[in-house]
């Protein structure tokens, strides 16, 4: 016998009870569990309530009496920031494809074997240029969603970049990134980043990278099913760079040498607003956050035994003032 055992609907709702979870309505806990699952409500936020493991039951039990609704709360709220988090996530990866595949096109030419010869690009650190250029191709070769890629392969003589990035994953991208000219990545980097308080083109490339790797692994955890807050992810923002590129209204130096800003979920935040160039999409971005937030906004409010919504997700309670500060950064002048 597996030491995890399957459960039956009933009997995982028993385990839940003998883990002290207190439950109101069992007709209710059933249901979440059909859709949302055991593992992903009960065991993926325990840490934030505190376990401990009972010898005499053989289980781990929570170190409180915590309610079904509690917990279902804080998925929801969790499953809430993932959805918009990844749908920001995906235009800074789809701005990225846009900005590479037309200088690349630009300076090299539309065919395969002009723009991506592996000698018009230079090994960086561990990523070896001709390996890095062979994935893309295969990548490309191999594709079979993009309906894009598939018409210029049936249709047309060449797949041109612009339509070749369709095919690539994000990490393959920022790759691609990397191993180009650093003309291609600074003028990049210039364009994403447009912050009156960061000019030396050398920080800007620094933060770029730092800022979209960040991106790109907060987004694997989040197509994955991992839960946004409290993420272990080992990407972390430079703390020099990024505190010269914003302001102390934004982001002070003791807030991120006690973690905030690093690479947990308020650096995500600040990173989808950094990137983030269209004024528009940058006030809807705003408004996604608030419409999430709004109903735990009150600071009173304890969801968790680490307090309220903002030392629950460990973000500042003026979260949106800081988001907004880095908009008339940008958009003032």
């Amino acid at each position: 016998m597996s030491d995890k055992p399957f459960l039956t609907y009933r009997q995982q709702l028993k385990r839940i009870k003998d883990k002290r979870i207190l439950v109101a309505d069992d007709d209710f806990v059933l249901e979440i569990l059909k859709t949302m699952s055991y593992y992903g409500i009960v065991n993926g936020y325990k840490d934030i309530f505190g376990v401990y493991y009972d010898e005499e039951m053989k289980l781990e039990r929570f170190s409180e009496k915590v309610t079904f609704e509690q917990l279902h709360q804080i998925a929801l709220i969790d499953n809430s920031l993932n959805n918009l988090l990844f749908k920001y996530i995906i235009y800074i990866e789809k701005a990225l494809k846009t900005k590479l595949a037309y200088i690349v096109a630009r300076k090299y030419g539309i065919l395969e074997e002009q723009y991506l010869d592996f000698k018009k690009y230079t090994s960086r650190g561990s990523l070896d240029r001709k390996n890095e250029i062979e994935n893309i191709k295969n990548q490309i070769k191999s594709n079979k969603n993009s309906a894009s890629v598939q018409h210029y392969r049936e249709k047309h003589d060449c797949i041109p970049p612009w339509i070749s990035v369709n095919a690539l994953y994000f990490g393959t991208v920022i790759n691609w990134y990397k191993i180009s000219e650093d003309n291609i990545k600074t003028e990049i980097s210039n364009d994403f980043l447009r912050l009156t308080n960061l000019n030396d083109n050398e920080e800007r490339k620094e933060l770029f990278v730092s800022a979209i790797s960040l991106l790109q692994e907060y987004r694997n955890n989040i197509a994955h099913g991992n839960r946004t807050f409290l993420s272990n992810v080992s990407h972390e923002l430079s703390k020099n760079i990024l505190l010269k590129s914003i302001n102390d209204k934004i982001l002070t130096k003791s807030e991120y040498l006690s973690g905030i800003g690093q690479k947990d979920l308020f650096a995500v935040m600040l990173v989808l607003a950094i990137l983030t160039n269209d004024p528009i999409l940058f006030q809807q971005y705003i408004f996604d956050l608030k419409a999430v937030l709004l109903n735990y906004s009150d600071e009173t409010l304890i969801i968790s035994p680490k307090g309220n919504i903002f030392q629950t997700l460990h973000i500042p309670n003026n979260f949106l003032d800081r988001l907004s500060e880095i908009y008339n950064i940008k958009f003032s002048n």
